[in-house]
């Protein structure tokens, strides 16, 4: 687990280098390898989201605990079941253009977790709890958290969804109706 943490964190620390040494080219017709933000979810953004609504009623409806302005961050606590957080409104991805997700996790504490999940539109079943993107961890201190969401999905989810499809985050701390999470923001990134 600390190896699959570690590989995560280098490989979040070379994106970030990317994204600040590649350019981007503002979405513009014709870009030379630019990467294109498609989303953006700054802690306010977050702070705004409703309850995770996962198919057991009231399980994993995590909340908002509190928001700091100082340093930019919301905080997150779970549910009452020990898991759960909050959920972002349905927006579109296209996996051909191979979206990036970042998440720049403020803190959370030690003997917690967090994790993030996509739920596509209209799921079939076993998709309705979500699919994992970036499973239970313990990153924090300011750091991003990377995932390369067209690996993370498959080519299963392809099959289903296609390649242009709406899709939902849940973004949770785990480990007891104690666990926060902290975070900055969230960025959806289109590298090609």
């Amino acid at each position: 687990m600390k190896k699959k943490l570690l590989a995560l964190g280098v490989a979040a620390v070379m994106l970030a280098g990317c994204l600040t040494a590649c350019g981007n080219d503002g979405g513009s017709a014709g870009g030379q390898g630019g990467w294109t933000q498609v989303q953006e979810f700054t802690y306010k953004d977050i702070a705004s989201w409703g309850s995770m609504q996962t198919p057991s009623e009231g399980s994993g409806a995590g909340s908002v605990a509190a928001t700091n302005d100082a340093d930019g961050y919301v905080t997150i606590q779970a549910a009452a079941d020990g898991w759960g957080g909050v959920e972002s409104g349905y927006f579109e991805i296209d996996l051909s253009k191979e979206p990036v997700i970042l998440a720049k996790i403020f803190e959370n504490p030690d003997g917690y977790n967090w994790g993030m999940k996509v739920v596509p539109e209209n799921p079939i079943a076993d998709h309705e709890w979500g699919l994992y993107v970036i499973n239970d961890n313990n990153l924090k201190w300011n750091k991003y958290a990377g995932v390369d969401l067209r690996e993370a999905l498959g080519d299963d989810f392809i099959d289903i969804y296609g390649e242009q499809c709406k899709i939902k985050l849940w973004i949770y701390p785990a480990g007891g109706p104690e666990g926060t999470v902290s975070v900055s923001e969230i960025l959806v990134l289109n590298t090609k």
